[in-house]
């Protein structure tokens, strides 16, 4: 009888047939989820540039004829709105960015219990309530004197903040990994006032995740729309609010029009975001 154990025997043969069928069924996983995020992804915004140009489209595949004159009837209040959104979408990113830094900071190493945990679920709490209850919350709350933001758009910066920090505080809270401590206690222990410590060790360490807290609050403010149209203040409007309402009316073309200029204007607004500023050289 051989004495030769099972694990030292040899592995089966994969033969090219199956390797061919591994590979093929590899590619079809593959083209499978293309098709899916071409279909619910993809096809849309198509389907929105499409429409932006078209000028008639009814009962067909593609539109009957193309035009750019929903572009030229856009008016002042719709360049208006966009305008609105944008300086709303960088105040949102900024304010949740540094709120989201300072959170991360604050709860660094301590322990989730207590006050820390409080904190962490207060901060977290806006991503479990729907965001018309979230504005409504906040136009209750801040409607009537001492603090009567009502009649503000401050009062959709708010809001949006709330509905953007739990993001922007995982972002810088992911950011900082063991190592980075580390690094912190060193340079204390050399010397360094918090100041500096901050400035030359913490900061350059977390400009990824800063980009992508900045980059996600921008984009989720840019399409914010349930809390927004709950507090939003007579006078004001943003480029969801705008949409929406021609889409009640039946205008759809000239929604797309618009959607479409919000698209490249977020687009550009995100790549600015995202541009890495070359290092310098020391001389």
């Amino acid at each position: 009888m051989s004495n030769a154990h099972p694990a030292d025997a040899a592995p089966p043969r994969v033969t090219p047939r199956r390797h061919r069928a591994r590979r093929a069924l590899s590619a079809l996983g593959v083209g499978l989820a293309a098709l899916v995020c071409f279909w619910l992804f993809v096809l849309p915004v198509v389907v929105v540039g499409l429409s932006s140009v078209a000028s008639h489209w009814s009962g067909t595949i593609l539109p009957t004829g193309f035009s750019l004159r929903w572009f030229e009837r856009l008016g002042g209040s719709d360049l208006d709105a966009l305008t609105t959104s944008i300086v709303v979408g960088f105040a949102v990113a900024g304010l949740g960015t540094l709120l989201g830094v300072w959170l991360a900071l604050a709860l660094e190493g301590r322990d989730r219990k207590g006050l820390g945990a409080l904190v962490d679920t207060i901060a977290m709490l806006p991503n479990g309530v729907p965001s018309v209850v979230l504005g409504l919350a906040v136009l209750i709350a801040y409607h009537k004197r001492p603090v009567d933001l009502s009649s503000s758009s401050a009062i959709v910066v708010l809001v949006q903040l709330a509905l953007v920090l739990p993001f922007c505080y995982r972002c810088a809270a992911a950011a900082l990994r063991p190592e980075l401590t580390v690094l912190r206690e060193a340079a204390a222990s050399l010397g360094a006032p918090p100041s500096m410590v901050l400035r030359a060790v913490v900061l350059p360490q977390l400009v990824p995740a800063l980009r992508a807290s900045l980059a996600l609050g921008f984009a989720l403010s840019l399409g914010e729309l349930g809390a927004t149209l709950t507090v939003y203040p007579p006078g004001f409007a943003t480029v969801p609010i705008v949409v929406v309402g021609q889409v009640e009316r039946g205008y759809y073309l000239p929604a797309s029009a618009l959607s479409l200029i919000m698209l490249v204007a977020s687009l550009a607004a995100l790549s600015l975001i995202a541009v890495r500023m070359p290092r310098r050289r020391a001389a």
